[in-house]
């Protein structure tokens, strides 16, 4: 399963490398519609909204993010940032930038990293400590996770202001794919992708206690750790 999932993640990622970057601007910097250039100040080139500090629930994976959408005065500008805190034994799990390269610098090791080749099917990872940094070229499948006792953080700048995320997770189980489709591709059975979809939809409201659980298409309940056959497959490999 996880070589077929290996090669899956592999063929999505190979349409990306396809999409442009930011195009050029002929201005200094794109002010957003609406706002009076009379009445700019340095204000609109500040953002004070990224913060790699404790997390909110520090046994999570959490990302805090200042692109064009966060911060306005990137637009035009191909650049942005990102501050990501990982709890032990998290994971970022396989994803995709689509429009830029990333520079991740870890400022409390360690982090296991790793992309993929797509030219040959092959993983590069590498255990960083604090100083350290690697390189996503922009399009491959690549991830993070904390395998340590101690929560882990890191900067990651990109090539765009708006870089983009194609989680290969989401986009497997949640787009919409059919099962048979998945059961085909993942050489898995139709219990595993209702496991899968199941990990990864939105939590539902709790139901009375005198209503039993209803699962997808009558099966038996999943087991939650079903999650990681496929979010943290590419860690697996090294462990």
């Amino acid at each position: 399963m996880v070589s077929s999932c290996l090669a899956l993640a592999v063929l999505l990622a190979v349409p990306f490398l396809a999409l442009a970057g930011d195009p050029d601007i002929l201005t200094d910097f794109i002010l957003p519609p609406g706002t009076n250039a009379s009445l700019l100040n340095g204000t609109f080139f500040t953002y004070t909204g990224l913060f790699a500090g404790d997390s909110a629930d520090p046994a999570k994976f959490t990302v805090t993010k200042a692109t064009a959408t966060e911060f306005p005065a990137l637009l035009g500008q191909s650049v942005s940032y990102a501050a990501l805190i990982f709890g032990p034994g998290t994971v970022n799990p396989p994803h995709v930038h689509p429009r830029a390269s990333e520079l991740l610098y870890v400022v409390q090791g360690p982090l296991l990293v790793g992309l993929i080749d797509e030219t040959k099917g092959e993983l590069y990872a590498q255990t960083l400590h604090t100083g350290d940094m690697f390189v996503f070229p922009k399009g491959m499948v690549h991830f993070q996770f904390n395998g340590g006792d101690h929560v882990a953080r890191a900067f990651s700048a990109f090539g765009s202001a708006s870089p983009g995320t194609v989680s290969l997770p989401t986009v497997l189980f949640e787009s919409g794919i059919p099962d048979a489709v998945l059961e085909k591709s993942l050489h898995v059975d139709q219990t595993t992708v209702d496991a899968l979809e199941q990990d990864l939809a939105p939590l539902a409201p709790a139901p009375s206690p005198n209503t039993p659980p209803t699962p997808k298409n009558g099966g038996v309940a999943r087991a939650p750790a079903c999650f990681a056959l496929l979010a943290g497959f590419a860690a697996t490999l090294l462990l």
